[in-house]
């Protein structure tokens, strides 16, 4: 029998927006009763349009769903996230298709985990793998720094992240460790074919066993006096310079 613990907590208005845009399931929303406008109206909309039961309550009655968050009035209860494991990663990738994929080595801070969530969704990635040991949770701090990016995308949970690299060897799929001060620009590099970028966490950066793994190392060019970007900062200048080549350059 499914409980209450089993359930996903939802809570801020993007995230709940994205929850229910998406093909997750959403069981029940709450509302707080003083909310009104056209984003309220808009939820209203889209739980009524997926037969989604909403609750009009007191705030604190939401607080007691949510825990001690900011929640802005709102939280719904989803079905478990859809989840993939080492498993399917080789039924995924057998599709013939460019594929553009994010490894994220160890990531523990949730606000970091959720931000390259976010910009992995806004740039069209078609997968983010994450091992289950050493690496953040996808708590419901995770969706709401993500947006709700959460609820689009493909993601892995691998227990060995080792074994991903085998994989993507027998699919054509290149890998790039992301090290500061590697030999090589990412400016350097062609990232139009099927890719992997790899994203160490935010004190280690990528563990030495994992980049060894890697089909080449890169940096991102640095100026100024501080010795690396933020993981989820470095993530996003990479992504985009994979957009940019993939859709722009001429």
């Amino acid at each position: 029998m499914q409980t209450e613990k089993d359930l996903f907590v939802i809570y801020g208005r993007q995230p709940v927006i994205e929850a229910l845009k998406s093909s997750i399931k959403i069981n029940e929303l709450w509302l707080a009763k003083d909310l009104n406008g056209k984003v309220i109206r808009q939820i209203n909309r889209l739980a009524e349009n997926k037969n989604v039961v909403v609750h009009s309550v007191n705030k604190n009655e939401i607080q007691k769903i949510t825990g001690a968050v900011v929640h802005q009035g709102i939280a719904a209860l989803s079905q478990p996230l859809d989840i993939g494991s080492e498993k399917d990663l080789g039924d995924f990738f057998r599709v013939s298709k460019k594929f553009f994929v994010v490894v994220m080595d160890q990531i523990q801070d949730p606000h970091n985990l959720g931000a390259i969530l976010r910009t992995a969704d806004i740039c069209g990635v078609d997968a983010v793998i994450l091992p289950e040991k050493g690496s953040a949770q996808l708590t419901s701090t995770v969706a709401k720094t993500s947006t709700g990016a959460l609820f689009h995308l493909k993601i892995f949970l691998v227990k060995h992240l080792e074994k991903c690299f085998e994989i993507f060897d027998e699919n054509h799929i290149s890998s790039f460790a992301l090290l500061p001060g590697a030999q090589r620009s990412m400016y350097e590099l062609r990232l139009t074919e099927s890719l992997a970028i790899v994203i160490g966490s935010e004190g280690q950066g990528v563990r030495k066993n994992i980049a060894q793994l890697c089909s080449d190392k890169i940096t991102i060019p640095q100026f100024g006096n501080i010795d690396s970007l933020n993981a989820s900062v470095a993530g996003a200048v990479v992504m985009y310079e994979v957009v940019r080549q993939r859709k722009f350059a001429g």
